[in-house]
């Protein structure tokens, strides 16, 4: 991975590989069935599951449970930011979770951002381009041809020439937080049975020279040439239980893991993007391990109550 530069040290002090101080909280809510924060240093979400519960004759489906997703911006009301991150969760969740298990019922998840969607303080103006997002179709080729990539964002191009991140949906820090505070409430409310556990992690091109940045802040990925989202399921038939010799973790059957959601904006080529898909592999395994560590502890103590 020649693009990292791990020796740099950010605006933060850390690494630019490694992860801000994540927040790993489930059980919260008392009128859900499961709840779970989760956060990376100050950007965080709250999600809630409930379910399967009773559904309205026109949502029924006679063959699995009806997934209902919905989202609450920390202000105002949910437009398209909220949209684009309601498709994002429904791209991701149905797959993970065993629908057929509960047909002609419904399954409730409610993710409350407690970010800001607006980033509009990093800009130096507010003048935008023509949306455009590129990919390289060969590496060895200096040649860029235009792709769609969802959301398409719109490019600010500063006095330098070099594009910054857009203010038309939410950071994808943000996006990746909410993903996984779902993923908590899911597992806390431990009455829907699970196919994979889905943790997401972000990643940044700041410049050819400083590298690939994993957990970017607002400030850092509002001043990237490229963005990337990537989310990866792990095991099969995930569930929360105690073992028998008494411990406690998030068991499934084997370490498998799958790409399950990606979302790239910017500029780039295949070979920053197999770099920060390799990254991404990485910090999503320390995620999950310490969403483990967290879980055990809490059934650790629910046991000796």
């Amino acid at each position: 991975m020649s693009s990292a530069g791990p020796s740099r040290r950010r605006l933060d002090g850390r690494k630019p590989h490694e992860i801000r101080p994540l927040t790993i909280e489930i059980g919260e809510l008392d009128r859900a069935d499961g709840s779970g924060r989760f956060g990376f240093g100050s950007t965080s979400a709250l999600a809630s599951c409930s379910g399967p519960l009773e559904v309205r004759l026109n949502k029924e489906l006679p063959t699995r449970a009806t997934l209902e997703i919905s989202h609450r911006p920390l202000e105002g009301v949910g437009a398209t930011p909220s949209r684009a991150l309601i498709t994002t969760l429904e791209s991701i969740f149905p797959s993970s979770l065993r629908l057929s298990l509960y047909p002609r019922s419904l399954i409730q998840i409610i993710v409350q951002s407690l970010s800001s969607s607006s980033s509009s303080s990093s800009y130096k103006d507010t003048s935008y381009d023509t949306p455009q997002v590129y990919i390289d179709i060969d590496p060895s080729s200096s040649e860029l041809i235009q792709k769609n990539v969802w959301p398409q964002p719109q490019s600010q191009v500063t006095e330098e020439g070099e594009g910054t991140s857009p203010n038309t949906s939410y950071p994808f820090s943000s996006r990746c937080a909410s993903i996984n505070a779902a993923t908590l409430a899911v597992l806390d409310a431990g009455s829907i049975a699970m196919t994979s556990l889905p943790i997401a992690i972000s990643i940044i091109d700041l410049s050819n020279d400083r590298g690939l940045i994993v957990d970017p802040s607002i400030e850092e990925e509002s001043n990237s040439v490229a963005r990337f989202g990537f989310g990866w399921s792990f095991g099969r038939n995930v569930s929360l239980r105690e073992r028998q010799e008494g411990e406690m973790d998030v068991e499934d059957e084997g370490e498998e893991m799958e790409l399950s959601w990606v979302e790239s904006e910017g500029k780039f080529n295949k070979e920053k993007f197999s770099d920060a898909l390799e990254l991404s592999k990485i910090a999503c395994r320390q995620i999950l391990q310490e969403i483990r560590q967290k879980l055990s502890a809490k059934l650790e103590s629910k046991r000796l109550q």
